[in-house]
């Protein structure tokens, strides 16, 4: 159902009944206290692979609609993306977004965006270093899982023709957020980061930082 792109790493099944696919990261990544960031994770979604498997399947599943397989496919399942079980556990890294759903119609690079919410002086290093301000995720490591689930929100009655231009936050979002006045009045001048963004302090607003 995947294949690789921009030099990632195919899935592996860690057991015989895992319910998930493991994903590595592609390329060095490195998250600081109170940062979030967009872990590439290499692979992309093979809609001619899934074409080919549903059509060796019809007969017996889709046999009075197969013109439309991967259109009902694409209407009725989604991929769910969540860190390993171990990935917050042994270095506070946490999704950021909660959970990580990823439609069927999305044709770009999959990843996973990670927070590091935790205490400074318990960071252990993903490489073999440990360092207390940040985790360093080495290219090649195991650091999420996906899975491939049901859905019926097609009863909802909600249709749209609108077709997806991208992923990650597509839609317009207001990149200048406010900081609270308290915050301000304890803080120093000058510029600083939290969280993945610049704070300017003495315009008291956040400016994204675009990741390359």
């Amino acid at each position: 159902m995947f294949k690789k792109i921009n030099g990632g790493k195919l899935p592996t099944r860690g057991s015989e009944y895992s319910a998930c696919v493991d994903l590595y990261a592609r390329e060095d990544i490195v998250i600081g206290a109170g940062e979030t960031k967009l872990v590439p994770l290499g692979v992309c979604i093979d809609f001619d692979k899934i074409t080919k498997t549903l059509h060796l399947r019809s007969d017996r599943k889709y046999p009075e609609a197969k013109a439309d397989l991967l259109e009902i496919f694409r209407n009725s399942h989604y991929l769910q993306l969540m860190p390993r079980s171990s990935l917050a556990l042994k270095t506070g890294l946490i999704i950021a977004n909660g959970v990580g759903i990823i439609d069927l119609d999305y044709e770009g690079e999959i990843g996973i965006v990670l927070h590091l919410a935790i205490d400074l002086t318990t960071i252990h290093s993903l490489s073999d270093n440990s360092n207390p301000c940040f985790i360093e995720i080495k290219k090649g490591r195991r650091i999420a899982q996906i899975t491939l689930l049901e859905h019926k929100s097609y009863l909802f009655g909600i249709d749209t023709e609108d077709k997806r231009v991208g992923g990650f936050g597509s839609t317009d979002i207001n990149s200048t957020l406010q900081v609270p006045s308290e915050f301000l009045g304890t803080a120093k001048t000058g510029m600083t980061a939290i969280n993945g963004v610049k704070i300017d302090m003495n315009k008291r607003s956040l400016t994204e930082i675009e990741e390359e």
